[in-house]
């Protein structure tokens, strides 16, 4: 059940409570994104994402933001920038700050919490993707990294390519 309630007038911000599964549901690459908190005036951007094992994100970098990333199931692989490698489990929380270059491949089945600017990664993830018609995985299909780069341009994310393999 979604609600919103009005917060004492010292906060022009609404309350925003959601339920297990509710919010924009949007297939984004191989993805399944839920927004949980976005808009004009919010603190920061929250995607619930879900991946299915071996999938993984492009090698990339945020210019205007950083990015944070809390796993609530499954186990996923962090590639950063030099070299490093890092593993996280349930419970693992990794802190990106900007124009630093990243990606993750899910190692097992993930369920992530992703948060960021309101304005930028959640609004580009809204951009790229679609619609999801069912809260589930996405089918299979390659990316149009054209449009993909296009758009990360616009929300300053690099798109470098595949993940550096350690």
């Amino acid at each position: 059940m979604s609600i919103q309630i009005q917060s004492p007038a010292e906060t022009p911000r609404p309350v925003v409570a959601l339920a297990p599964g509710e919010g924009e549901v949007i297939w984004f690459l191989d993805h399944l994104v839920t927004v949980k908190l976005r808009g004009e005036g919010a603190p920061y951007g929250v995607l619930e994402v879900a991946l299915a094992a071996g999938h993984q994100t492009p090698f990339h970098r945020h210019e205007g933001e950083d990015e944070a990333f809390y796993v609530l199931e499954g186990e996923i692989t962090v590639f950063f920038e030099g070299g490093r490698v890092v593993h996280g489990r349930p419970g693992s929380y990794f802190h990106t700050p900007r124009g630093t270059a990243h990606g993750f491949r899910a190692d097992t089945d993930l369920r992530l919490l992703a948060l960021s600017d309101a304005a930028g990664f959640v609004e580009f993830t809204r951009e790229y993707g679609v619609p999801a018609p069912r809260a589930e995985l996405p089918p299979d299909a390659p990316p149009d990294m054209a449009r993909l780069e296009a758009l990360g341009r616009k929300y300053r994310i690099a798109i470098l390519g595949a993940l550096p393999e350690a």
